[in-house]
């Protein structure tokens, strides 16, 4: 606008010049000529500039009209594209929903021990099952076929959209507890559970109850979960989960559970564990008691940058306590019970695998009698459905409680997968 009123006041001055000018002789009528001739391009130009401008006016109106346009347009597209990715969420799940994935574990084992002599013992024979239920949960089942009874080993729901980094799991589930525990058998790197294990968490942590875990977001991965349950443990005869009871006789779970890169070849993972049940009914002594079971795991793993998946070395370990009333000659009172194990397994090429574990397993009632452990062991997998596992135990017993627990013992695994099967990472 600015340049539109100086072309007027320019032009302006230039005819009131022109106008004012005397009558002059012909050479200077010539020259007067070409001056009008020259303010008469100049009007004509500052018409064109003038309607220029005015064009690009209206263009800028319609532009600013077209980006009013453009955000709005932006934001429908945003409550489409949520509405979108739930669409695609509930697509990817329709068809596991429909198909879910179906897998079977068979496991055997061909055993002698030196004070009960031998046995071929038909150890599981496990039916997985695995879906998306839509897309806000997942769902899988684990039954066992154990010699003569088929029992639920697992049978979870799983959230996979709650907001916060939250994940919420409920029903049968092996609660998270330490490492080992929530493995299934088939899946340890050696044959047998840690007879440390086995007297003081109770072997596999199958459990019937809730857990909501938090990711949390930091540079490394760092989980906390807590969780309630009827109990903990397999093999945990305290408490009968079948009946209904006050909620201090439930038991409470909190673990914090972590994982970092030390290098590219060189990683860590470490966990600490307490799960607390406030009041524990004892027919015997009319006080009862708190029972608390503390877990600290950690495992240090190399895998060559530069080789195959299937080459490294693994080196973990667990250490558990138990703190509870027990009976004693001389009545009930508190004891605590230390005890865990450690191993070592290089994997040597895609078949082949060897490794060493030590065990140290109190017992809950006298924690100064144990029973120590070695067991150097070979693993030949076949292919990745098939696998044989030989290993040899000696265990130094003195606390005397089953001769299966004692003396020399030879085992040949077998085990193998039908259908879909999923090693995971805990298992590197």
């Amino acid at each position: 606008m600015n340049l539109m009123r100086r072309g007027i006041f320019f032009y302006a001055i230039c005819c009131a010049w022109l106008l004012s000018v005397p009558q002059v002789s012909y050479g200077q009528m010539s020259e007067m000529e070409s001056l009008k001739a020259l303010v008469r391009d100049i009007g004509e130009r500052l018409q064109g500039a003038l309607k220029r401008i005015e064009e690009l006016e209206k263009e800028k109106a319609a532009s600013a009209g077209k980006i009013e346009q453009l955000e709005q347009d932006k934001v429908a597209s945003g409550s489409r594209l949520g509405q979108v990715e739930k669409s695609v969420r509930a697509v990817q799940s329709a068809p596991m929903a429909l198909n879910p994935a179906i897998g079977m574990v068979i496991d055997a084992t061909a055993e002698h021990r030196a004070k009960t002599g031998g046995n071929f013992n038909f150890r599981t024979a496990e039916l997985g099952i695995a879906a998306s239920i839509d897309p806000f949960a997942r769902a899988y089942a684990f039954i066992g076929a154990k010699k003569d009874e088929v029992e639920l080993e697992e049978a979870t729901i799983v959230t996979t959209a709650l907001p916060w980094n939250l994940t919420a799991r409920a029903g049968r589930l092996f609660a998270d507890f330490g490492r080992l525990p929530k493995y299934h058998a088939d899946s340890l790197p050696f044959v047998n559970f840690p007879l440390s294990l086995e007297r003081i968490a109770g072997g596999e942590s199958k459990s019937d109850g809730v857990e909501l875990s938090y990711l949390f977001p930091t540079p490394f991965f760092l989980r906390g979960t807590v969780g309630g349950y009827n109990k903990i443990g397999e093999e945990n005869e305290r408490l009968d989960d079948t009946k209904s009871r006050a909620w201090s006789r439930f038991t409470y779970l909190s673990r914090l559970h972590s994982y970092f890169d030390i290098s590219d070849d060189h990683s860590i993972e470490m966990g600490t564990s307490m799960a607390y049940t406030p009041s524990i009914r004892i027919p015997e002594d009319p006080h009862g008691g708190s029972r608390t079971l503390t877990g600290v795991d950690l495992t240090y793993r190399y895998q060559p940058l530069g080789s195959t998946f299937h080459q490294g070395l693994t080196i973990g370990g667990e250490l558990f306590g138990n703190s509870e009333r027990v009976g004693r000659a001389s009545g009930f009172r508190r004891t605590f019970a230390p005890g865990g194990y450690a191993y070592a397994e290089a994997k040597l090429s895609r078949e082949w695998a060897a490794g060493f574990l030590f065990d140290h397993a109190p017992s809950l009632s006298s924690p100064g009698k144990k029973t120590i452990g070695y067991s150097p062991f070979l693993t030949w997998n076949l292919s990745e459905f098939n696998r044989l596992r030989f290993q040899y135990s000696f265990l130094d017993d003195k606390v005397k409680e089953q001769k299966t627990e004692q003396g020399h013992q030879f085992f040949l695994q077998w085990t193998t997968f039908l259908g879909s099967h999923a090693h995971g990472f805990r298992v590197r």
